[in-house]
């Protein structure tokens, strides 16, 4: 079994400590009371005197559960003694009683407390030098020892006081980042679940119309039924690829490995071409303007490619039989744009602004620094238009709208 050490153990203990200061303070008293010399004008030890005696010491025992009401009763002790002129030994109770009510009481008690035991000490001074009993050097001596206790017990108090207010802004320091590492999480799970969005809704929608393609000639034309399915098996085959992609990010060891190799890199705006090209039956124009610059921020390409990608997925699912789809990205020095427009009815669909999709463009754009905007266009059909800078600036995630919708003008 451990056993604490001597001043561990009175930390632990203040009652105990306390009462072991009382009983040694005490004995010393009665020892000066009992051996001193009997000064002049004063009478000698006594039973009474004893008693007193104890009461200046004994008392400290519960200074810090009652400092005012121990002052007050080794105060008054000591006054007595003083004033008949017993032998003591000094007015070191008095100060360990005056110390203690400086470091552990505060406020408007502590200010009256030391207001009326300020008033009281001088007037038993002043009493005790005009009946002789107390001469100037012992006047001094006596205000400079009690003010030296007020002042270290007032010192402890205050280091106590910083100590607590540091301690707090340690603590709000620990909940800030706790704040901010959940906010982060928070953050990273929308990331996760838009790219599940836009992986899932493409490939799924691309898979349907080629199902339904396959199904319609299977009887009829056989060999486009085969190329039909042969389709649909890559886009599910490439969809699997994504999502394992994606929820590999999840994982917290760093096995984020899959089939033996490692995960895919992120969909870039080099890979656009064969989004376009993923299904022959929409038929898709692909136009590229510009330089393509050498260092692009991968932000910008992802974010750019999946709005291509939510583009061509709305077309297949709201814009009903269209003849023409035109994909445009342009290249120019300091910003990339893209264009996707169609000539279908989209612009008459009833669309939810606030879809995971067109809010998931949104937000991607934001965080890469663009903008974005999806509305009707003049002549019936619908269009896209996203634009970001080649130097990104990443916001706070406090500038991005919790509720960030796209506006559909009427």
């Amino acid at each position: 079994m451990n056993r604490e050490h001597g001043p561990l153990w009175l930390r632990r203990h203040p009652f105990a400590a306390d009462s072991i200061l009382a009983l040694i303070l005490t004995s010393f008293a009665v020892v000066a009371h009992w051996k001193s010399p009997i000064p002049s004008h004063g009478v000698g030890p006594s039973a009474v005197g004893t008693v007193l005696v104890c009461l200046t010491g004994l008392p400290l025992a519960a200074r810090r559960r009652s400092p005012i009401v121990v002052l007050a009763v080794v105060a008054l002790s000591e006054y007595t003694v003083g004033m008949i002129g017993y032998p003591n030994s000094g007015w070191a109770s008095l100060m360990v009683a005056l110390y203690t009510v400086a470091a552990h009481c505060d406020g408007r008690r502590r200010a009256v407390t030391t207001q009326i035991f300020t008033a009281c000490t001088l007037l038993v001074l002043v009493t005790g030098m005009v009946v002789k009993k107390v001469d100037a050097g012992e006047f001094i001596s006596s205000i400079v020892l009690l003010v030296a206790a007020f002042v270290l017990g007032d010192n402890l108090q205050r280091r106590r006081h910083q100590f607590a207010e540091l301690a707090e802004k340690i603590e709000h320091a620990e909940r800030e980042r706790e704040l901010l590492a959940e906010r982060r999480t928070q953050d990273e799970r929308s990331r996760i679940a838009r790219e599940l969005h836009d992986v899932v809704a493409h490939s799924v929608s691309l898979m349907i119309i080629q199902a339904g393609a396959a199904r319609r000639s299977i009887s009829t034309a056989p060999d486009q039924a085969e190329d039909a399915l042969h389709s649909l098996e890559a886009t599910g085959r490439q969809a699997m690829d994504e999502l394992r992609r994606v929820l590999g990010v999840l994982r917290t060891s760093s096995s984020a490995i899959t089939d033996g190799g490692r995960l895919s890199p992120q969909p870039s705006l080099r890979q656009v071409r064969e989004l376009v090209d993923g299904d022959p039956t929409l038929h898709v124009v692909l136009l590229e303007t510009g330089d393509v610059p050498e260092d692009i921020p991968p932000s910008v390409e992802l974010s750019l490619f999946r709005v291509v990608q939510e583009a061509l997925t709305n077309v297949r699912k709201h814009a009903g039989p269209v003849r023409h789809v035109g994909v445009t990205v342009a290249y120019e020095p300091n910003r990339i744009k893209v264009l996707v427009v169609d000539d279908g009815r989209g612009a008459s669909v009833a669309l939810n602004e606030h879809g995971h999709g067109l809010v998931g463009m949104r937000e991607r754009m934001a965080l890469c620094g663009g903008s974005v905007f999806a509305g009707p266009k003049q002549g019936g059909g619908w269009q896209v238009r996203a634009s970001a800078p080649l130097i990104t600036s990443i916001p706070s995630t406090a500038s991005i709208p919790p509720t960030a919708s796209i506006t559909v003008p009427t």
